[in-house]
């Protein structure tokens, strides 16, 4: 039986020590329970909450979203296949969640820098629609990417540690809440 994954985590990185992708261990779908599926998205409600949301992910929102698109917005590079994404269509928001992980030096700090980008191309792509974009990081990214941590402090893009014991429950709370 495997154990679980967030307590062999290597606690400087946020690695797990068997392998197990960064995606699996943050993924949210011990959190929520599953009313419908269809093609494209779940029908879900987080555990102990009652508001229902559309979950999908990668190009799946698209096809999702499909009549609430304007179809004349071009696709912008890096805005096509969101991690994960959870729809409040009572409330007309979505939550798009992209997850970065890293532990070594390269030019990932630089992914984060778009989030700007991303938020106004995916606004007009979905217009009557708030886009909650959230990144959820490595903890590798606390000490190497300050200067892109503040910038994504200062422009109120929610950021998440992965690696950290209550994620999951955190972000929860923070997308039924918002």
């Amino acid at each position: 039986m495997m154990k679980n994954p967030v307590k062999i985590l290597n606690k400087k990185f946020c690695a797990t020590k068997n392998g197990i992708h960064y995606e699996q261990l943050t993924d949210l779908s011990n959190k929520y329970k599953i009313i419908r599926s269809t093609r494209y998205h779940n029908l879900i409600k987080f555990i102990n909450h009652n508001k229902i949301y559309k979950f999908t992910k990668q190009s799946k929102l698209f096809k999702t979203m499909k009549y609430e698109m304007d179809t004349t917005i071009d696709k912008g590079h890096g805005c096509k296949n969101p991690d994960e994404c959870f729809i409040d269509e009572k409330n007309n928001k979505i939550f798009i969640i992209e997850k970065k992980f890293q532990q070594t030096a390269g030019s990932t700090c630089e992914k984060i820098q778009t989030s700007n980008f991303k938020l106004w191309q995916y606004s007009r792509t979905f217009p009557n629609y708030e886009i909650v974009y959230i990144y959820c990081l490595s903890r590798w990214f606390k000490n190497n990417c300050k200067a892109e941590l503040t910038y994504l402090e200062e422009k109120k893009v929610p950021v998440f540690y992965g690696c950290e014991e209550k994620y999951k429950e955190n972000i929860v709370e923070f997308i039924i809440e918002h």
